[in-house]
């Protein structure tokens, strides 16, 4: 007689409704085996990661009654439904922030163990967005929580590294599991179009689309025709489309709003730009390199982790327009330069950055956390 054991129960949480947080809880989400995983995934309701898992039949979604971005009083009516869920749960796992300190709390208020089958991972450190008081108040919350689970996911060294730095955790605690991503949807052959610069994400001060703007300005001396498609929305729009204006690109910027066809707008780059302050393990970067499509990125976070500075695309210090718009024209002028870059940049996603392969590690941590678990005698 063949004995099968239930599937794991594991409880996911994530407050942003979008994001490379989001889309990373999706695809681990979807991409979990539903013989070995049954989900308890709190999100909020009518968000990318509640629309896309509707049809998983493994995945059981739950309301999130709070609400994305700065801590509010309102967040704490979550905070029963979390630990009801992270009692029956063989392993729990939160992401970003906000859903990191509750998630563990609840964990730490259900008892019995609870916290050793706890995983966090941040998606960005709270204190990496914040100055002065808040960015105290933000860092003793994360120093907190970290003694509520027992490991921290970070998705870049980088971003363990900053933790470690701000004394969050313990150096036993971390593991880095870089971001994955769904390889298939940019496997079209790119059909740039001669000096077509993209953008992705949310338009927010840390990824400094005012800095992409101005290198924009000052790279059209060399690249006459250059654009910029500026794909995605945030608090910042009108304020960079008056940016615009003042700059006397009005007619080379296109702002595209959310877009939900980006292998398209990618096909049609010659390069992608990402001028962030800091990022953990950017999804953008990935999906271009996927693409084909070079990158010129700031030095920051996880970004050299993800791309080879002169071989899948070009480097430059984060807060300095002059430098991206020397690395721009390094990628766009030299005749099938980008286009090296884009096949390099390819090739690479394709041996380190698939989804399957982020699957894959982050099963093996909740197998290595299960197996460790049952050795401690813990039935919690």
């Amino acid at each position: 007689m063949v004995v099968t054991s239930a599937p794991r129960r594991l409880l996911l949480t994530v407050y942003p409704p979008d994001g490379g947080a989001a889309r990373h809880v999706v695809d681990l989400a979807l991409g979990l085996d539903p013989e070995r995983y049954a989900v308890d995934l709190a999100c909020l309701e009518g968000s990318q990661v509640w629309d896309e898992t509707e049809r998983a039949g493994h995945v059981e979604r739950h309301r999130l009654h709070g609400s994305h971005g700065r801590p509010g009083v309102g967040d704490s009516r979550d905070l029963p439904l979390l630990v009801r869920l992270a009692g029956r749960a063989d392993l729990i796992h939160a992401h970003s922030s906000k859903a990191g300190f509750l998630t563990r709390l609840a964990a730490v208020l259900r008892a019995g163990g609870c916290r050793r089958r706890a995983i966090f991972t941040p998606h960005g450190w709270s204190f990496w967005a914040a100055d002065g008081a808040e960015r105290t108040a933000y860092l003793a919350l994360e120093r907190l929580a970290a003694r509520w689970c027992s490991t921290l996911v970070a998705v870049s060294e980088a971003e363990r590294a900053a933790g470690l730095a701000a004394r969050v955790g313990r150096p036993e605690q971390y593991r880095v599991i870089r971001n994955g991503i769904d390889l298939a949807p940019f496997a079209g052959e790119p059909s740039p179009c001669e000096g077509r610069i993209l953008f992705v994400g949310r338009l927010r001060n840390p990824k400094r689309v005012d800095l992409a703007l101005e290198a924009l300005r000052r790279v059209r001396t060399a690249v006459p025709d250059a654009t910029l498609d500026v794909a995605g929305d945030g608090p910042l729009r009108a304020e960079l489309e008056q940016l615009a204006r003042r700059l006397g690109l009005s007619e080379r910027v296109r702002f595209l709003g959310t877009r939900g066809d980006l292998p398209g707008l990618l096909r049609d780059a010659q390069c992608l730009l990402l001028a962030s302050d800091y990022e953990g393990c950017p999804l953008s970067v990935l999906e271009a390199m996927a693409a084909g499509v070079p990158v010129v990125a700031t030095a920051v976070g996880g970004v050299p982790e993800l791309l080879v500075g002169g071989e899948t695309g070009v480097l430059a210090p984060a807060g300095d327009a002059e430098a991206l718009a020397d690395a721009l024209r390094s990628v766009l002028v030299p005749p099938g330069r980008a286009r090296q870059l884009g096949d390099n940049g390819r090739a690479r996603a394709q041996r380190l950055f698939s989804r399957e392969r982020m699957v894959a590690d982050t099963c093996a941590l909740y197998d290595a956390i299960v197996d460790r678990e049952r050795r401690t005698g813990s039935n919690g």
